[in-house]
């Protein structure tokens, strides 16, 4: 190698080095207090619901995690229908005002979850036409 190979190669190692950590905190590493993991349910502002990470079905050899709602004495009032990838991450958080659930991928996209007026819940995608509602805090995290 030449006298100034190895500095030719420094900006591209970096690149991949600053790629990994980006991929480590999208995955749980470096993740602040605020996230569901799949052994830290966290309840909401309430104090009424309990969000959890529960593992999903394999696919294709790769771990999945599957976003529920409890209430407090465990009965289930949400699952999700989609199962996230691991190897691509999911955020998972209240909204810390109100008791509505912000599900974030890079992957599928980001959605909410909120109880209705009739006391079921129900997940709404982020779309271009609703984009513009994401709350200031979640758009901080997205």
């Amino acid at each position: 190698m030449s006298r100034w190979g190895w500095r030719a190669l420094l900006p591209g190692g970096l690149v991949g080095v600053l790629a990994a950590v980006a991929g480590c905190a999208l995955i749980g590493l470096g993740r602040d207090e605020r996230f569901v993991e799949p052994d830290q349910p966290k309840t909401s502002p309430s104090g009424e619901f309990i969000a959890h990470v529960a593992d999903g079905p394999d696919d294709n050899g790769v771990a999945t995690r599957v976003v529920v709602i409890t209430d407090v004495d465990g009965r289930k009032v949400f699952r999700d229908d989609y199962a996230y990838s691991t190897r691509h991450g999911v955020g998972v958080t209240w909204l810390s005002s109100t008791d509505q659930l912000w599900i974030l991928s890079a992957d599928v996209g980001n959605a909410y979850v909120e109880r209705r007026p009739d006391g079921t819940w129900s997940k709404t995608p982020i779309t271009p036409e609703n984009r513009n509602t994401i709350p200031p805090e979640i758009v901080e995290l997205v």
